[in-house]
């Protein structure tokens, strides 16, 4: 193969191969084309095939990573990561604010991808070109990030990859927490144990966790209860969006942050816990991307 690829490139051009083949299948002629381009893109992005498989932690449980749509794979800079579909449907929020205030909507969604892990380090490195997380770990989810660093950071991953990456709507986060159409009903999101799943006050030793390595949930997500708490998009006003990026939300964007940290309570650590600070870092919040 590679002595008919130095042999094509040296004595033929695209233009002699096409008239040479004349009537051939048209796929045959944007096989050589595609294979005499010899291009490396920077960026990368691949599809994986979405049939359900078991998905091995570091803590040796096992889960279902399963969905109807197909995985996305990217790779920035030698970095890569995955974006698990979520398909679209409807169910009632239920947002805690704080410990008393509840919040119930019904809300209907449309199909999606979110990450399968929380944004780790390297790529925020490898995006930002520093590190501002106060436990350093390659692997681990990067931290001590404001919501405004997050914007930029967003902002600079879709120039590189040329996408649409953004915040997860907080309808979005807990739907996907839930394990979407999936969804068992957990307490937490994979399950009802939290050492299963979740990097909190009782099981992290006082720190992050380098990320995937407690089970995950129904959808084939990990860490979207504890570990770091999550910015996401709220919206404050009541009326519905009608954007085809963002599905039906409401009008006004704030920063709120879901899912207990490493520091939180297993109260915290519930789906349905929510709070917002937007203008603060803290070595316990960092972010999902959505797309």
């Amino acid at each position: 193969m590679r002595f008919f690829y130095i042999f094509a490139k040296k004595h033929l051009t695209i233009k002699t191969i096409i008239m040479k083949l004349g009537k051939c299948n048209l796929w045959i002629i944007a096989l050589v084309t595609l294979f005499l381009a010899g291009t490396t893109p920077v960026v990368e992005a691949r599809v994986k095939k979405g049939k359900a498989k078991s998905a091995v932690t570091k803590n040796g449980k096992k889960g279902k990573k399963a969905s109807a749509g197909k995985n996305l794979t990217f790779t920035v800079k030698g970095v890569t990561f995955e974006m698990v579909p979520v398909d679209g449907g409807s169910f009632t929020t239920t947002n805690r604010v704080g410990y008393d205030q509840y919040d119930e909507k019904h809300v209907t969604l449309k199909s999606y991808y979110i990450g399968q892990t929380e944004v780790t380090q390297a790529l925020w490195q490898a995006v930002m070109e520093d590190n501002p997380s106060e436990v350093k770990n390659d692997n681990g989810p990067v931290e001590n990030v404001r919501y405004e660093d997050c914007i930029f950071f967003i902002y600079k991953l879709n120039e590189l990859t040329g996408k649409a990456f953004r915040f997860p709507t907080a309808a979005e986060w807990q739907f996907a927490a839930r394990g979407g159409n999936l969804s068992k009903g957990y307490l937490y999101s994979g399950g009802n144990d939290i050492n299963q799943v979740a990097w909190y006050e009782g099981n992290s030793d006082g720190k992050p966790h380098p990320v995937a390595t407690k089970a995950p949930n129904e959808l084939g997500i990990y860490d979207m209860s504890g570990n770091v708490s999550e910015w996401c998009a709220e919206y404050d006003d009541g009326t519905r969006s009608t954007s085809a990026d963002i599905g039906p939300g409401l009008a006004r964007p704030s920063a709120t942050f879901y899912n207990g940290s490493w520091k939180s309570s297993p109260e915290e650590c519930e789906i349905k816990y929510m709070d917002q600070n937007e203008g603060r870092s803290y070595p316990f919040i960092g972010l999902r991307l959505a797309l």
